[in-house]
């Protein structure tokens, strides 16, 4: 595996954000995590990356064979974990070019590799702008996969990139992450992996998910085969799946 969560508890600020969260991701997988806003997702993200501000109270994480529960953020980086993050912050002053060049120091990526990504996600003429400055919805998305990639990560956890998208964006997006997912594929422990935290699901027309959760207040309600819990997502969605947990609990 090249994530394994077991049974998770996490809080921020005092409040219990992720009650007995367990999810897996094998080599070479995508996995989809959905449900409505709020529902914990972005914590699920935060805390596997390492965020301090998210306190583990219970369970494990484990990347690769190795516990990584209280690893700091910048050795999870070094074993490969990146993210993109769902709404980034504008930098005044910081060019989007000079970033990717550091990004690409930092990490040993050849600059035909850096220039190949900024052609597929199309955006050569962002090198001289200010980080995120003005950059539309689908703009500021194409720019932070492009620095997640930038880090050749094993692991890719992206945060609602579908969200705000529209559907050219999204196409190239798609596009992108497939080419991601096939780099490398010869042996598995080096094919790359991916979660795809969302609401929509969208990007399910251009990446067929291995599995997909359900997450409700900050629990996996369920889970199984990507396409058949995406297309029950799109029929009925979170509050069948509600009712259904509801039920199934006894409340």
């Amino acid at each position: 595996m090249i994530l394994e969560v077991k049974d998770l508890n996490v809080e921020i600020s005092g409040k219990l954000v992720l009650k007995d969260v367990s999810l897996s991701i094998g080599f070479g997988e995508t996995v989809f995590l959905l449900g409505p806003n709020g529902s914990g997702k972005t914590s699920f993200i935060q805390s596997i990356l390492g965020n301090p501000a998210y306190k583990v109270l219970k369970g494990s994480i484990i990347s690769q064979g190795f516990e990584i529960t209280t690893l700091k953020p910048e050795d999870r980086a070094k074993i490969g974990i990146a993210a993109s993050f769902q709404i980034p912050p504008k930098i005044k002053g910081l060019k989007a070019g000079r970033l990717l060049e550091e990004v690409s120091k930092r990490f040993n990526v050849h600059r035909s590799y850096m220039e190949n990504l900024i052609s597929i996600l199309k955006l050569e003429e962002f090198m001289n702008r200010e980080l995120y400055v003005g950059f539309s919805g689908g703009e500021a998305k194409r720019f932070e996969i492009l620095l997640a990639l930038l880090q050749k990560p094993k692991l890719l956890l992206l945060d609602e990139p579908d969200s705000g998208v529209d559907v050219e964006n999204l196409a190239v997006i798609g596009k992108t992450l497939d080419e991601f997912l096939h780099e490398d594929d010869d042996l598995l422990s080096t094919r790359k992996s991916i979660l795809i935290v969302t609401h929509t699901g969208a990007l399910a027309k251009y990446i067929n998910p291995s599995r997909a959760y359900i997450m409700l207040n900050g629990e996996i309600v369920c889970y199984g085969k990507g396409e058949d819990v995406i297309k029950r997502v799109f029929k009925d969605g979170f509050e069948k799946c509600k009712s259904c947990y509801e039920k199934f609990r006894g409340g």
